[in-house]
């Protein structure tokens, strides 16, 4: 697997490594500016920090509660469309493919597995254009727009990593032409 991503240390944020139970799996995060160069079939899931305004959008999704725009990738289905219809499945948010941006990927390995069993999950950044009525069958029972540092104390689990790639989401909001 080809791993173009800028160090974390360019950004001057680390990425730990941590073990998510909820997934059975170690999860890790890669920055960069461009998606991994890895087989279709090695896409599992996309998700967005998406904001509008200077909020950041959440989705509450039934069973697990308030997190970022997120889910599988379908078969065939690029990862840019992915989020983009994820974003509007799960919060209503309408976003500009323009005006979507990579950030980086989660590498999600179960545990005892080989390297052929990890799981990719492109990470993007947008801006809400607007928001119309969460779809008809959503998983979502309603979305919340909340201040990136008032975020920990609404998202369903946090740990040292969310806390890392929230940050550096932050930060590449600030330096972006998404806003």
């Amino acid at each position: 697997m080809t791993r173009t991503s800028e160090t974390p240390e360019e950004h001057g944020t680390h990425f730990p490594t941590v073990y998510w139970p909820q997934w059975k799996c170690r999860a890790s995060f890669y920055a960069s500016t461009s998606l991994p160069d890895v087989p279709h079939t090695a896409l599992f899931a996309v998700l967005g920090f998406v904001f509008h305004k200077d909020m950041v959008v959440l989705a509450n999704i039934k069973d697990r509660g308030y997190c970022i725009p997120s889910g599988k990738i379908e078969e065939g289905e690029q990862p840019l469309k992915a989020m983009i219809r994820e974003a509007y499945e799960e919060t209503g948010a309408i976003l500009d493919a323009a005006q979507v941006r990579p950030i980086g990927w989660y590498a999600l390995v179960p545990p005892d597995s080989e390297a052929a069993a990890e799981r990719i999950c492109p990470v993007f950044l947008a801006e809400a254009v607007e928001f119309s009525q969460i779809p008809q069958g959503s998983e979502s029972l309603d979305v919340r727009l909340t201040a990136l540092e008032e975020v920990s104390k609404h998202y369903f689990f946090w740990d040292e990593l969310m806390a890392a790639v929230f940050d550096y989401a932050g930060e590449m909001r600030a330096i972006s032409d998404i806003a």
